[in-house]
C-alpha cells in the first residue's frame, strides 16, 4: 500500500503533519527513554536528517523553555515588559 504524505503550504516544514506524528509517535511512550530511542531509530529509516532534526527538536522544545525561563536574561525581559505594560 502507497503512503500520501500530505503537505499544508500554509504551514512551515517543522509544522507538517509528517514532523507532527512522528514527535506524538515517539513522545507517546513518554517517559519511556528505552522505548523513545527505539522508535526514533525506526524512524530514521522512513525520515530524511533534515526532518529528524525537526522532530528531536520538537521534542526538546518544552526542555529548551524551561532553560529559558529560568535564565537571568528572560527574567530581566520579563520585567522590561512589565515596566512597560500598562497597570
Amino acid at each position: 500500500m502507497k503512503t500520501r504524505t500530505e503537505t499544508i503550504k500554509a504551514l512551515p516544514e517543522y509544522l507538517q503533519p509528517r514532523i507532527l506524528s512522528a514527535v506524538a509517535y515517539v513522545n507517546s511512550v513518554a517517559p519511556d527513554i528505552a522505548k523513545a530511542i527505539v522508535r526514533i531509530e525506526h524512524l530514521r529509516k522512513s525520515l530524511s536528517d533534515k526532518e529528524m532534526m525537526w522532530v528531536i527538536s520538537l521534542l526538546t522544545f518544552d526542555k529548551l523553555l524551561d532553560m529559558v525561563k529560568d535564565s537571568p536574561e528572560f527574567a530581566k525581559y520579563q520585567a522590561q515588559m512589565k515596566e512597560r505594560t500598562l497597570q
